[in-house]
C-alpha cells in the first residue's frame, strides 16, 4: 500500500485513499504445503484507466509483492550446530527430496489493510518525506476459536512503526523456525535451542524500490539465512536440514513466486 502511495505521489496521480483485502487459503503443492492469496485493491480518486494500470503494476512489483509472487529472493543458507560446527548450506543438492513429517495446518483467513491518510509526513517545503502508515487487521480460524490481530506498518519517522518488508522477513524467519522444529530430530535436553536469523545482503532505498515498482522491474535481493540447530552434524545431518527447508511454506513461496491466485484492482 505505501509503495502505491509513493508511486502515485511521484507520478502526480490523484490517489485519495487506498484499501487492500486479502483472502488467504491453503494450497496443496507436490510433497509440501503452500498457501495462496486472492487480492482486491480499492483505489479512491479521480484516476484514469492508464493511471489505474500503473498503480496496479506498482502493487504487483512492490518489494513484498515481488518476494511472494515474482520469486525475487536469492537465498543463501548457513547452518551452525550447537556443538560448534558450521557450514554453508546453499545450494541445495539436486534431486534432494523434501523431508517427510507433519506440519501445522495452514488455515484460511483474511487480511484488511487500511491506509491512514493523516500519517503522511512532509518537509518544510511541502515535499512528502514519508508515505505514512497502514493499519492491518488479520483474522484466521484456529482449532478452537477465531483469532484476530491488529498491527501497524509503513514508512514513517524512525522509531514509529516497522517497514512492511521487515515484517515480511520476520514472518519468514518464524515460518522457517516452525518448520524445522516440527521436522528435525528431537535432541536431548540441555542443547541450545533452534534459532533463525535473516540478513539482507542487497539493499536499495525506498525511492529505488518505488521506481522499480512503477516500471514493473524485478529487483532481486540476496538474503543470508543463518540457522542454528541443536546437536551435531552426525545427529542432525546437513542434508536433513536442507530437506526440511524444502517444506517451509514461505520459502516455497519465495522460490516459486506462485502465491497470487487472483488479483483485482478497482477504482471508486
Amino acid at each position: 500500500m505505501v509503495t502505491v502511495v509513493g508511486v502515485a505521489y511521484r507520478g502526480h496521480i490523484a490517489l485519495e485513499d487506498i484499501q487492500v483485502d486479502f483472502e488467504v487459503e491453503p494450497v496443496e503443492l507436490p510433497q509440501s504445503v503452500g498457501f495462496g492469496v486472492r487480492e482486491v485493491v480499492t483505489l479512491k480518486g479521480q484516476i484514469s484507466e492508464a493511471e489505474r494500470v500503473r498503480l496496479q503494476r506498482a502493487a504487483q512489483y512492490c518489494p513484498v509483492g515481488q518476494a511472494l509472487t515474482k520469486g525475487s529472493m536469492d537465498i543463501e543458507d548457513e547452518v551452525k550446530w550447537s556443538s560448534g560446527e558450521a557450514t554453508v548450506a546453499s545450494p541445495t543438492p539436486e534431486g534432494l527430496q523434501p523431508l517427510d513429517g507433519d506440519l501445522p495446518a495452514l488455515l484460511p483467513g483474511s487480511v484488511h489493510g487500511r491506509y491512514l491518510l493523516d500519517t503522511k509526513e512532509y518537509d518544510e517545503a511541502g515535499v512528502m518525506e514519508h508515505e505514512g502508515e497502514v493499519k492491518v487487521y488479520a483474522v484466521s480460524e484456529n482449532l478452537t476459536r477465531t483469532s484476530r490481530w491488529t498491527f501497524l506498518a509503513g514508512h514513517s519517522s524512525a522509531g514509529w512503526v516497522p517497514p512492511p518488508f521487515a515484517l515480511a522477513q520476520g514472518a519468514w524467519a518464524a515460518s522457517t523456525a516452525s518448520t524445522l522444529s516440527r521436522l528435525l530430530p528431537q535432541e536431548t535436553q540441555g542443547d541450545e535451542g533452534l534459532e533463525v536469523e535473516l540478513a539482507m545482503l542487497t539493499r536499495g532505498g525506498r525511492g529505488q524500490a518505488q521506481g522499480n515498482a512503477a516500471a514493473g522491474v524485478v529487483n532481486r535481493r540476496r538474503v543470508l539465512r543463518r540457522i542454528s540447530v541443536p546437536g551435531t552434524p552426525r545427529t542432525t545431518p546437513l542434508e536433513t536440514i536442507q530437506a526440511a527447508l524444502l517444506r517451509d511454506p514461505i520459502s516455497i513461496a519465495y522460490r516459486s513466486g506462485g502465491v497470487l491466485l487472483h488479483e483485482e484492482v478497482v477504482v471508486e
